[in-house]
């Protein structure tokens, strides 16, 4: 009786040992693509901060371009002028 006893302990305690690692190993795949998705949110954060610089550097020059064009009327599009 104390055998069974002993070997129903040794089970159940075998049984939460398994289910420990079991948790902690989903654990670290669980925080693990976390990382991974922040981490690439982050880049994907500073690409479109880049993008809307470039965005704006382009609105720039697009309104200096229409100055230029209303100032001298519009080019022709033969050969380049010199400003």
């Amino acid at each position: 009786m104390e055998a069974d006893t002993a070997a129903a302990t040794q089970l159940v305690v075998d049984a939460w040992a398994v289910l420990v690692a079991a948790a902690g190993l989903v654990a670290s795949v669980i925080g693990t693509g976390l990382g991974i998705i922040f981490h690439l949110g982050g880049r994907i954060d500073h690409q479109s901060d880049r993008i809307d610089g470039v965005t704006a550097e382009v609105a720039l020059v697009r309104e200096r371009v229409a100055r230029l064009e209303g100032r001298s009327g519009t080019p022709d599009p033969g050969p380049l002028q010199l400003a």
